[in-house]
């Protein structure tokens, strides 16, 4: 039996589109905060290894003009702690950065992001039960070439059926 994970904007809400525009943002300044809650359909197990991570822009239709200059870009944001992808947990925003928030180097759901049900562990969502993060952007004080940025935001889990 296959699982499916739900990320919505919206506590028990319908999936996200596939991109989800995060919006306009001047040099040295931030996005809105986007909620996300996940949660999944499992019935009888939870879903485990819960982590997120960035990567290049996945999608089709790209509009920038290179995916991967872009997503080094942003990365490289993220090593200067002055900008790129961030992810609020309970109350402590995480920046992504090469070797945290990479494929290599997922962030753990904090059990704490929890809004429905309960967990002992980290990086678990139990039956029924939903977590909430929210995810925001900050350019830096320079930017290196101005336009469209984009990149994949991945929920990463494991589950038994």
């Amino acid at each position: 039996m296959s699982v499916n994970i739900t990320l919505s904007d919206a506590s028990g809400g319908n999936q996200l589109a596939d991109v989800n525009d995060m919006g306009s943002v001047s040099t040295d300044s931030e996005t809105d905060a986007q909620d996300i809650y996940i949660s999944h359909d499992a019935v009888v197990n939870p879903i485990t290894d819960c982590a997120m991570y960035i990567t290049r822009y996945a999608g089709s239709g790209y509009s920038g003009t290179d995916a991967d200059a872009d997503f080094t870009e942003i990365m490289g944001w993220g090593d200067a702690g002055n900008g790129g992808v961030l992810m609020k947990m309970n109350t402590t925003w995480y920046r992504f950065k090469n070797a945290f928030g990479d494929v290599d180097n997922q962030i753990t759901l904090d059990k704490n992001t929890l809004v429905i049900g309960s967990s002992s562990n980290d990086g678990e969502i139990p039956v029924g039960g939903e977590a909430y993060i929210q995810v925001k952007v900050e350019t830096p004080p320079t930017v290196g070439s101005a336009g469209y940025k984009g990149f994949s935001f991945v929920f990463a889990y494991s589950s038994t059926s």
